[in-house]
């Protein structure tokens, strides 16, 4: 996938760990990756946040976004705002989900990105 330098930055595994973001959105993103593909969500640097917070949107339509984070969540809980300023210009529309389960955000997330497919998360022995 070719990005403009600058933009955007492609998500896969050798790279997330060199974000400058705190480690549970860094472990967030490696579990979403695992279930929804390399190719599901890109990370979107162009937009500074907070160090437990992180956009990532559509490969393919970079204004459908989601804002994840983890700021005021319970453990292992994340918090999503679903941006659709497609719908909108004028007044974006976005959806707003608080507390969320590790299960629950991948469900979420998929919908919104068009990701046909959750993949299980590997059992470790």
């Amino acid at each position: 996938m070719d990005t403009p330098a600058g933009q955007e930055q492609t998500i896969n595994s050798g790279n997330i760990w060199a974000l400058d973001k705190h480690q549970s959105i860094k472990h967030v993103l490696l579990l979403l990756v695992e279930q929804l593909g390399r190719d599901a969500f890109v990370v979107e640097s162009r937009i500074n946040t907070d160090q437990q917070a992180i956009y990532i949107c559509q490969p393919d339509e970079p204004d459908v976004r989601a804002y994840l984070y983890t700021t005021g969540q319970a453990e292992e809980h994340y918090g999503v705002h679903l941006e659709y300023p497609l719908l909108s210009e004028a007044n974006p529309i976005y959806d707003a989900f608080e507390n969320v389960s590790l299960a629950s955000l991948a469900e979420i997330l998929a919908v919104h990105f068009g990701v046909a497919e959750i993949h299980p998360l590997p059992v470790l022995h």
